[in-house]
């Protein structure tokens, strides 16, 4: 979005919720489950305010998925505000929102069943989660899915899959406990 929407012109006192993530990712923290936690907290009307000091393209894409618009704001070299919110129904919703819905979940597991590969990266550290998905992809034929268990939804490798042609499925277990089916378009 290159306009600024005209919604956060006109927000009044208690509908801007701000989060400034830089102290947590200085601290050497992924911040993602507290800013979902903060979306996921934001009432009817409400908008997030994420403060960081880039633009935060993998969550942008993350939130889109879920029915949210973003509108960022670069305030100097250092500080970017990205604001998170619902359009009253207005969003356009793309495929990819679509394809995401929990009930698909069961369409997409059986489609593949008896044709999944499974890999298991909840044990890895950065950035070993990415590039052993990545590479069970490469050896993926046609027709196969690779079930992944992860400990967080990847947020950097969602527009990796996309550019590689691939699809997924993301079903949230628990915390700690994520579960991805990623297969070709």
């Amino acid at each position: 979005m290159d306009q600024k929407p005209a919604l956060l012109n006109t927000l009044e006192p208690g509908q801007l919720v701000p989060f400034d993530v830089r102290p947590v990712l200085s601290g050497g923290t992924d911040p993602l489950q507290q800013i979902l936690a903060k979306i996921s907290g934001l009432r009817e009307g409400q908008v997030l305010q994420l403060i960081n000091s880039f633009k935060p393209m993998p969550l942008i894409s993350l939130l889109m998925k879920k029915g949210y618009s973003s509108y960022t704001e670069v305030i100097n070299e250092q500080l970017i505000h990205t604001y998170f919110f619902k359009d009253d129904g207005n969003t356009l919703t793309g495929p990819a929102e679509a394809e995401n819905k929990p009930d698909d979940w069961e369409s997409v597991e059986q489609r593949f069943n008896g044709k999944t590969r499974v890999t298991d990266v909840r044990q890895l550290e950065m950035p070993g989660p990415m590039l052993t998905i990545l590479s069970e992809l490469e050896k993926l034929p046609d027709g196969e899915a690779l079930f992944v268990f992860h400990k967080k939804i990847p947020v950097y490798l969602l527009p990796e899959l996309s550019e590689r042609k691939f699809d997924y499925r993301i079903r949230e277990i628990r915390e700690g406990d994520v579960h991805l089916l990623i297969f070709h378009k």
